[in-house]
């Protein structure tokens, strides 16, 4: 798999819970019998004035994941918010999907531990076959992303396209987003760019989502 890597770190030093992975420069840690396993994790890098609101990460979605309408699930949202008053009048696009925290109230809330991450690259995931739909999940999320299927009466939820990046492809989403302002990436390249939040987005301080925003203006020319 190529979105795996492994070091062995021989340092009994290192303490972790016994309940979860740790997160350790951008990598997910992992104790072993040998010391710690480093896994490469990966994250989302929003450039919001790049937006253009043609949510063509939307559609893109939808195709490769075969997501249905109509069932009231929309993994990945491109939502617009309107702000101020005439004429200091502002406009927000800002592309959400699940952002695989690390720290993720889904995965602790499930009473019936449906959500979990994926060891191979610290992804959060949900199990369709475990899943009840009591919609605890939804509840305890700041960023929606589990949603209701009205059909299965099952969660559902980005999953990072793990079947892309396991074949070292980039989740649809991102590879479709014509101006650059969904990206995606290595998480120990992401964390230190930009902020970790932006205007109507949750706190991230508790959840510590991985995504990170870039705040810059365009460059004012002549």
């Amino acid at each position: 798999m190529q979105n795996l890597r492994l070091v062995l770190i021989f340092d009994k030093t290192v303490r972790f819970s016994h309940l979860d992975a740790k997160l350790l420069g951008g990598y997910r840690a992992l104790k072993c019998a040998h010391g710690v396993i480093l896994m490469e994790t990966y994250g989302w890098l929003i450039d919001e004035k790049k937006c253009i609101e043609c949510r063509a990460c939307e559609a893109a979605c939808k195709q490769w994941n075969n997501v249905e309408i109509g069932v009231g699930v929309r993994r990945r949202q491109v939502r617009v918010t309107e702000s101020g008053a005439f004429p200091a009048v502002k406009q927000q696009a800002l592309t959400g999907g699940c952002n695989h925290c690390d720290n993720a109230y889904c995965m602790k809330v499930c009473p019936v531990k449906a959500i979990s991450r994926r060891s191979a690259d610290g992804t959060v995931q949900i199990d369709q076959t475990k899943c009840v739909g009591c919609q605890q999940c939804a509840a305890f999320c700041p960023y929606s992303a589990p949603q209701f299927n009205t059909r299965t009466k099952r969660m559902d939820k980005c999953t990072m396209c793990t079947d892309r990046t396991d074949a070292g492809l980039r989740p649809a989403c991102a590879s479709l987003c014509p101006t650059g302002a969904l990206q995606w990436g290595k998480w120990s390249e992401i964390s230190g760019q930009g902020s970790s939040s932006t205007d109507n987005f949750a706190n991230p301080q508790q959840t510590l989502p991985r995504i990170r925003f870039i705040k810059d203006a365009f460059p004012v020319v002549g």
